[in-house]
């Protein structure tokens, strides 16, 4: 078949609309017309892409000479072709329904993007930080018309995209886990959590385990107990939490009356609450064969040494209160309804039986509802767990689409992503329909959807720099340009320092299951003692690992053991290896980072202490410190000019304009190599352009 026979045929499997001068109709020398994007020019022939995400190479004078004209006055766009076929269809299908709604709004979609413009968009948005230099002069210098794809791919498969998910996924479960030295640990949690975003596992099958998981955190394998463990004896709490979260849908006033404004009644909220009433998440005195464990403990310590048992309390109390943290299921259900319940349905005092809600008439019928009934008090948060992650369930895969949709284009199809009042009111409706197709299509596949996601013309698109209204729906004419997060400019200031900042990890993984594991009703003094002796080991061997590290705090010089760094008392490792959340004052916490106490309770808002912390402070000192990969890229260039031109290539992973190289030259010469490169790293961080992703 003739190429542009080729072509023919790919339009009439397809229904991109045209929206602006690049996507149009293309017509040839016998008139027929065939709908496509043009690429590029190489010679004579001219590359158009098919909304079915196929390249096609025609030769130009088969067109008309109106469009050769067009043609040779475009711009030569980036070639992305994505390396899966597949990928390519679906990605296609997404741009199709995003350009007809465009078309219905009269709007035109944003340029492609540039490779400078991409190349730091994928990092920041797959990765979670800058690119460092070679990575930025790898990727411009590779001429394949598959690099997009293949670096989307590589991003998906890395470390960094690992450690940028679990960010949002910290921000969304709200992980706490405070280096204070004390024991109730969530590090098991968030160890497991990233394992499950490492391997890759169908997100039906995480959230499913975190909602049925039993047992203590610290004994192997049961980290995800810590999601009911985080809201440990507020049940209420907790589901209203997890309907925000799983199910995009916001329940949480019904805990106490009628929801005003969506359809949930009081009695719906405690007959969803049914299914964990029991659930116990945190072992008293009386539930307990032995009662408080403590007094017994602690006679035995005695009677062995005194002085050392008064010494241990703390660590004695401190070991029994961890411990009484499990996750487990009775045979009795002793959830009812409230006391001062006002409405004909039920009285206060009332046992409440499980119930699930629905959305829609058509809800009951569907697979989630029916594989999901038990009448056994024990497995009845297992039958909860089963239809929330349930394919059928209308709005299980619909949030984490959207969810991550947002993520990549700085807005969700549907505004807030934690209450999805009603899907036929987002901004597409049908876009948001098909993407909860997708996922559902994908089994849940994570980094399947990312991949489709970012091969999208539209998320390649320059970024829409206009402000958004407040609540005014956006089309995705590009993605909206934004400022970083917290944990995105720390890591990118980690990448502009050390390099792959992925190489620096916390080690003290396991740490906490190691030690504090005990059974509160068997656990005798001389077990507890052996424990404490453990737990004071690991202790002091952290400490020892670290006092080499941070021995010169507050100087200016940059200490490396071990795969630790730090500088000016700051540990030097990626935001998802600190303490989680970060402790007040740090830059993560200035800039933004949740204090975990909401969901997605991070913030993207300018304030003074962040100015201040980028213009002076161990932040910049480090930043502008000569042993930082920065200057270790600079000082390898032989001319000033390579010198600047690396400066700007790390930190915004593009070349100075020639103004910008001029300026720079003189304030060099003017300052010296080392002060005037100082100087213009300062400037380059402390400016816009830097800050935000574009």
């Amino acid at each position: 078949m003739k190429p542009f026979l080729c072509l023919l045929f790919a339009l009439l499997t397809s229904s991109l609309l045209a929206v602006d001068l690049t996507t149009r109709l293309w017509t040839d020398l016998k008139g027929r017309k065939v709908q496509a994007t043009f690429y590029r020019i190489d010679g004579e022939f001219v590359t158009l892409q098919t909304a079915d995400g196929q390249m096609h190479r025609v030769p130009l004078q088969n067109l008309i000479e109106d469009d050769q004209k067009l043609a040779r006055s475009l711009p030569k766009i980036p070639v992305s072709v994505p390396t899966n076929l597949t990928v390519a269809k679906a990605a296609a299908k997404m741009d199709e329904i995003i350009n007809k709604m465009l078309v219905k709004k009269g709007l035109k979609p944003n340029p492609p993007s540039s490779d400078e413009q991409f190349v730091r968009r994928a990092y920041l948005d797959i990765a979670g930080r800058v690119p460092n230099y070679d990575e930025v002069t790898g990727f411009l210098g590779d001429t394949s018309p598959t690099k997009r794809a293949k670096l989307i791919d590589q991003l998906l498969d890395s470390p960094g995209r690992t450690s940028h998910l679990y960010n949002y996924f910290a921000d969304m479960f709200r992980v706490q886990d405070p280096d204070n030295g004390g024991f109730m640990s969530s590090k098991p949690y968030v160890h497991w959590i990233k394992d499950q975003i490492s391997k890759n596992r169908p997100y039906n099958e995480m959230v499913r385990e975190m909602l049925s998981a039993t047992g203590k955190p610290a004994q192997e394998g049961n980290g995800a107990t810590g999601y009911l463990l985080r809201d440990s004896g507020m049940l209420l709490d907790n589901l209203a939490n997890t309907f925000s979260i799983f199910l995009g849908t916001d329940v949480a006033c019904a805990q106490c009356h009628d929801h005003p404004f969506s359809d949930w009644t009081q009695m719906q909220f405690y007959q969803l609450a049914a299914f964990f009433g029991s659930t116990v998440t945190n072992m008293n005195d009386a539930q307990l064969k032995n009662g408080d464990p403590k007094e017994r403990i602690m006679a035995e310590l005695t009677a062995m040494n005194e002085e050392q048992a008064k010494k241990v309390e703390g660590i004695v109390d401190g070991i029994i209160d961890a411990n009484r943290l499990e996750v487990r299921d009775t045979a009795e259900n002793r959830l009812r309804l409230p006391m001062d319940y006002k409405y004909k349905d039920g009285k206060g005092g009332d046992p409440v039986k499980p119930k699930f809600i629905t959305w829609s008439r058509s809800d009951r019928g569907a697979d989630a509802y029916r594989e999901n009934k038990t009448k056994k008090q024990e497995k009845q948060r297992e039958a909860f767990a089963g239809w929330l992650t349930h394919p059928t369930n209308p709005r299980f895969g619909v949030t984490i689409a959207n969810r991550l949709w947002r993520l990549a284009f700085g807005q969700g199809v549907a505004e807030p992503v934690r209450n999805v009042d009603d899907p036929k009111n987002a901004s597409n409706p049908e876009l948001l329909e098909h993407l909860g197709e997708e996922m559902v299509r994908l089994k849940f596949d994570l980094r399947e959807f990312q991949r489709i996601v970012f091969n999208t013309q539209a998320w390649q698109r320059e970024a829409t720099t206009e402000a958004l209204p407040m609540g005014a729906p956006y089309y995705f004419q590009g993605p909206l340009v934004r400022r970083m997060t917290a944990e995105q400019a720390w890591d990118s200031f980690m990448t502009l320092v050390l390099g792959d900042p992925d190489k620096y990890r916390n080690t003290d993984k396991g740490l906490m299951q190691r030690v504090i594991d005990i059974d509160l009703d068997k656990t005798d003094g001389k077990v507890m003692a052996q424990k404490i002796e453990a737990y004071q080991k690991g202790q002091k061997a952290k400490e020892e690992m670290m006092g080499g590290t941070l021995a010169a705090a507050g100087s200016t010089d940059m200490m490396m053991a071990e795969k630790v760094v730090s500088f000016g008392g700051m540990r030097l490792m990626r935001a998802s290896e600190l303490e989680q959340p970060a402790p007040d004052g740090h830059f993560l916490r200035e800039f933004g980072q949740s204090n975990r106490e909401l969901i997605d309770g991070g913030s993207k808002q300018g304030s003074q202490p962040q100015v201040l912390m980028l213009m002076n402070g161990p932040t910049q000192e480090m930043l502008t410190n000569k042993d930082s990969l920065i200057f270790r890229t600079m000082l390898k260039q032989d001319l000033p000019k390579k010198q600047i031109e690396a400066m700007y290539l790390s930190i915004l992973a593009r070349k100075p304009t020639p103004e910008e190289k001029t300026k720079a030259l003189t304030e060099m010469q003017a300052s010296g190599e080392v002060e005037g490169a100082q100087n213009l790293v300062w400037a380059l961080l402390n400016g816009m352009e830097f800050m935000f992703v574009q």
